[in-house]
C-alpha cells in the first residue's frame, strides 16, 4: 500500500470520526432538551422542608413517604398516598406518637432512613434536624431537652399503628440510615453524628451498640478524625452486612467475631476507575461523599451489589462472593460534563432497581433559568441503565404541568398504579404563598432554600414502561 493510499485512509478515517463524535454531541443535545410531564400532589405541610430516602410502594397498594422539617417546635410528618383515589392522608405526628412534647425538648425532625416493609410492617429509624451547637454537644435554649436519641420504629400495615421497639439513649445521637435482615429478622443502623453500629433483633428485643465504624463519624476533628458517615448500608439475602467509609473503604459485618467489623484489604472505592484527567487532583475537603458510596442496593439478577459513588456519580458493581469490585459508568445527566472525576452536583439517593434488569436514578442537572424568577441549585433528570444491554439513556428534565421547576430530591419508587414517583423540592412562584412558607419553617430552613422558596410534593411521573423497552 503507498503512501498516498495510507494518508487517504487516514483522512477517511479522521473524518468518519468526527462524524460519529458529532453525532455524539447531537445526541447529547437532545438528550438534554427532552422533558418528562408529571402531576403534583401536595400535602399541605407548610413547615415540610426535606425528605431523604423515604418513599415505599407497600404491599397494601399505598405509598408511604415522610415530610421532615429543620423548625425545632415541628416533627417529622408521616402520610399515606392511594393511587386510585389520588388521595394523600397524614397519619402521623412524630410527636404525637410517641407522647413528647416539642416544647419540652427536641423532636424528631428527621426519618432519613428508608421505610422498609417486612413481615407486614414498615420498619424506619428517627433522626434530629438541630444542629445548633458544637457536635455532639448540641444545647437548645434554656428550659428545653437536647434531642433525646433516635429510635427504632414499626407501623402495621393492617391496623395502622405504631410501635417504639427501642431507643438509643445516646443525646442528640440519631439513627441516619438502617436497612432489615430479613433472613435473620434483624434491623442494622448508622448513628449521627458519631457513627455507631447498632442492631435490634425482632425475637431478642434487644438493642445493640457495635461501636463506632467510621472513627469518630462527623464530630470528629478535621481532617484525620472526620469522617462522612455512610447514607445506606448494603445487606444482601442472606444477611451479611457491609458499609463504606468517607477514604473508600468497604467493611463488612461478622456478628460471631471478637471484631466484628472487617475491613477489606484490597478493595476501596477510591480505586474505581472513572474518567480523570492528567492534573486532576482529589479536592483536600472531608465531606461530599467524596469517596464512599452514596447509594447501593442488592440485585438479584445479578447476585452483586450495584451503587453510585457520592462525588462522581460513578456507577459500580461490588460483588463480596467473589472479592469483585468494578467501575462500570457514569451515571449523569445528557448535560452534565462527564469528562471529569468529580460530579458538581453530586450523587443523590433517588436510585432504584427497575424492572427488566434496569437501573432507574433522578440525576441533577444544572438549571433552566426562567425570567424574572430566582435561580434554583438544580433540575432533576430521569436516567436509566439497562444491565443486560449496557444501555444508558436520560430521558429527559421533569416538568410540571404550570411551569414550576422540580430541583432536588432523595428518592424515587414505582407504585402499585405502575407509574413511577419521587417526593421532591418544587419552586413556589406565588409570593404571597411564598411568605406563608418562610414564616413557616422560621430561620431553620435547610441550604435548599437558599436561593429559591420550595414546596415538598409528591411527584407522579408516566409509568415505567414509557421508559423501560
Amino acid at each position: 500500500m503507498d503512501t498516498i493510499t495510507l494518508i487517504r485512509l487516514s483522512c477517511a478515517r479522521l473524518v468518519i470520526s468526527l462524524i460519529v463524535a458529532g453525532m455524539g454531541a447531537l445526541t447529547t443535545l437532545a438528550e438534554s432538551q427532552l422533558t418528562i410531564p408529571t402531576r403534583l400532589f401536595d400535602p399541605g405541610f407548610l413547615e415540610g422542608d426535606c425528605n431523604y430516602h423515604n418513599l415505599t410502594s407497600a404491599s397494601d397498594g399505598n405509598l408511604y413517604f415522610t415530610l421532615g422539617t429543620h423548625n425545632d417546635q415541628i416533627p417529622t410528618h408521616i402520610y399515606r398516598f392511594d393511587p386510585t383515589s389520588e388521595q394523600i392522608t397524614l397519619i402521623a405526628n412524630l410527636s404525637e406518637v410517641l407522647g413528647e412534647s416539642p416544647q419540652e425538648h427536641i423532636p424528631h425532625g428527621k426519618i432519613h432512613t428508608p421505610l422498609i416493609e417486612h413481615d407486614g410492617h414498615l420498619y424506619f429509624g428517627t433522626h434530629t434536624s438541630y444542629y445548633t451547637g458544637n457536635l455532639p454537644n448540641m444545647t437548645p435554649p434554656v428550659g428545653r431537652e437536647p434531642y433525646s436519641g433516635g429510635h427504632f420504629m414499626r407501623y402495621d400495615l393492617d391496623t395502622g399503628e405504631f410501635e417504639d421497639l427501642a431507643q438509643l439513649q445516646l443525646p442528640n445521637e440519631g439513627i441516619i440510615t438502617m436497612t432489615v435482615d430479613q433472613k435473620n429478622e434483624t434491623l442494622y443502623g448508622l448513628t449521627w453524628p458519631t457513627g455507631l453500629l447498632i442492631s435490634y433483633n425482632l425475637s431478642e428485643g434487644m438493642l445493640k451498640n457495635w461501636g463506632a465504624v467510621q472513627q469518630r463519624g462527623e464530630w470528629g476533628r478535621l481532617p484525620d478524625e472526620w469522617n462522612f458517615i455512610c447514607r445506606r448500608l448494603a445487606i444482601d439475602p442472606e444477611g451479611n452486612l457491609f458499609g463504606g467509609t468517607d477514604t473508600g473503604k468497604i467493611w463488612r459485618f461478622e456478628s460471631d467475631q471478637q471484631r466484628p467489623v472487617n475491613y477489606y484489604e484490597n478493595l476501596n472505592l477510591t480505586h474505581l476507575a472513572p474518567v480523570q484527567e492528567a492534573d486532576f487532583v482529589v479536592p483536600a475537603e472531608a465531606h461530599f461523599f467524596w469517596n464512599n458510596w452514596r447509594t447501593i442496593l442488592w440485585n438479584p439478577n445479578t447476585e452483586s451489589f450495584w451503587g453510585l459513588q457520592g462525588g462522581s456519580t460513578q456507577l459500580f458493581e461490588f460483588k463480596p462472593a467473589t472479592g469483585m469490585l468494578r467501575s462500570v459508568r457514569q451515571l449523569r445527566a445528557a448535560n452534565v460534563d462527564t469528562r471529569t472525576r468529580r460530579n458538581p452536583l453530586r450523587t443523590q439517593l433517588g436510585f432504584m432497581l427497575g424492572p427488566k434488569n434496569t437501573i432507574l436514578y433522578l440525576a441533577h442537572a444544572p438549571d433552566v433559568p426562567v425570567a424574572g424568577r430566582p435561580d434554583v441549585p438544580s433540575s432533576i433528570h430521569l436516567v436509566s441503565y439497562e444491565i443486560d444491554n449496557d444501555r444508558y439513556t436520560d430521558h429527559g428534565r421533569l416538568t410540571s404541568a404550570d411551569g414550576r421547576r422540580v430541583y432536588f430530591t432523595e428518592s424515587i419508587e414505582i407504585g402499585a398504579d405502575d407509574h413511577l414517583y419521587t417526593v421532591a423540592w418544587v419552586e413556589t412562584i406565588d409570593p404571597t404563598h411564598a411568605k406563608q412558607i418562610q414564616l413557616a419553617r422560621s430561620e431553620a430552613a435547610p441550604d435548599e432554600q437558599e436561593e429559591a422558596v420550595y414546596e415538598m410534593m409528591l411527584v407522579q411521573l408516566p409509568t415505567w414502561d414509557q421508559f423501560i423497552d
